[in-house]
Formats: structure tokens, C-alpha cells, sequence
């Protein structure tokens, strides 16, 4: 079996997951018990294209500068629809959002909902 390095650690939104997934496993064929757990979940809870969640994570780290990537990623995976749920999202980062970087997020994301 070759071995392979890891070249790139990066956080990746649900769809992207998806679409890696999917490629690898038409590759291999079958796939193996994990990945078909994996790949179902993606199918039932990633709706989006991978091009419309990057979207999403290059909108949401506009809003404000001190926004962490993985929580970025983290806004498209979850596509808060109010304002609890970005406060949810954000209760522990140390980035404090006021009241209209909050309603941005929402309005981010509800552009996306269907």
C-alpha cells in the first residue's frame, strides 16, 4: 500500500466533505463501512453546493476580521437562522460580535436556506 503525507491541514465546510467523499469512493468502489455512515449523514444534512458553502465562510469572515476560519466554517455547516443560534455558535470564541454582525450572519445565511 503507498503511503501518503499530509500536505495541507485546512477546515473544510460539510460540503466539500461531501464532494471529496463521494469522489473517493467512486474511485474505490465499494465503500467501506465509515465512509457510507459518513456519506448518508452528508446526504441527509449537506444541501448545498460545495461552491455556495465557500461563499458562505468568505461572507461570514467579511463581516469581521477576528472571525476564525474553523468558526466560518462552522456558520455554513450549520446555517444559524436567528440570532441565538450565532450566539451559540460563537459563545466560546474570544470574538465578540455586536448586535449587527449578528444580524449579518443570519442574513448571510438565509440567502442560502431553502
Amino acid at each position: 500500500m503507498s503511503e501518503k503525507a499530509i500536505v495541507e491541514v485546512k477546515p473544510i465546510t460539510m460540503y466539500e466533505a461531501k464532494k471529496i467523499l463521494s469522489e473517493a469512493i467512486t474511485e474505490i468502489g465499494e465503500p467501506l463501512y465509515g465512509q457510507k455512515i459518513c456519506l448518508d449523514y452528508l446526504n441527509k444534512f449537506a444541501k448545498l453546493s460545495p461552491e455556495e458553502g465557500k461563499k458562505i465562510v468568505e461572507k461570514v469572515l467579511e463581516v469581521n476580521d477576528k472571525i476564525r476560519p474553523e468558526v466560518a466554517v462552522k456558520v455554513s455547516d450549520l446555517l444559524p437562522m436567528d440570532e441565538e443560534d450565532v450566539k451559540i455558535i460563537f459563545a466560546k470564541e474570544r470574538v465578540i460580535l455586536d448586535r449587527e454582525e449578528i444580524n449579518m450572519i443570519v442574513e448571510i445565511c438565509a440567502l442560502y436556506l431553502r
